[in-house]
């Protein structure tokens, strides 16, 4: 017989609503995406950094540039879901390691336009098998099915994240 963990609960002073005072974080969905996604950035980071000398930031900052082709700091947060100081500072790393180019945008001069130079391509191509490796032994612990669920769950939770994100924008008003 297993034992069940009770919620305590009590009885708050507005309309007598009973609210949790003990939850388990293992339960919660934050909690969850954040252990796996924290387990997963430093696989990539102990692989990267051994076989690039990059850190995962870097290499996905480069990843992105790469697949983007030339873009601007800003498009490259909004596909990488970093902010614009985030990719600026990882963006002066990997120009110093010659790997990106940055330049002025012709039309918008407050704007650097980001791309990957020979070297940095070479570094992706170098990079692409264990990254490769990576997704296909992840992929194969589940269904093709079961992979179409759980994108389409954390697509569905990724939106209700911004929505709930702007939300806060809104009362910060």
């Amino acid at each position: 017989m297993t034992k069940k963990k009770q919620v305590s609960e009590k009885v708050t002073p507005r309309g007598g609503q009973k609210t949790p005072t003990h939850h388990s974080p293992q339960t919660l969905i934050t909690y969850r995406v954040f252990i796996a996604a924290q387990a997963m950035s430093r696989l990539v980071d102990n692989a990267v950094r051994t076989s690039l000398g990059l850190t995962s930031r870097q290499w996905r900052i480069l990843v992105i540039i790469n697949d983007l082709q030339i873009a601007t700091s800003g498009e490259v947060a909004k596909t990488a879901g970093y902010d614009h100081s985030q990719v600026s500072r990882v963006a002066v790393e990997l120009t110093g390691l010659g790997l990106v180019e940055q330049r002025m945008d012709e039309t918008d001069r407050r704007k650097q336009l980001l791309s990957v130079t020979e070297k940095g391509v070479e570094v992706v191509q170098r990079g692409l098998p264990a990254s490769a490796a990576r997704e296909e032994r992840f992929r194969s612990q589940l269904s093709q099915e079961d992979y179409e669920a759980f994108c389409r769950a954390l697509e569905t939770l990724t939106q209700e994240a911004q929505a709930m994100l702007a939300e806060q924008d809104v009362a910060k008003r």
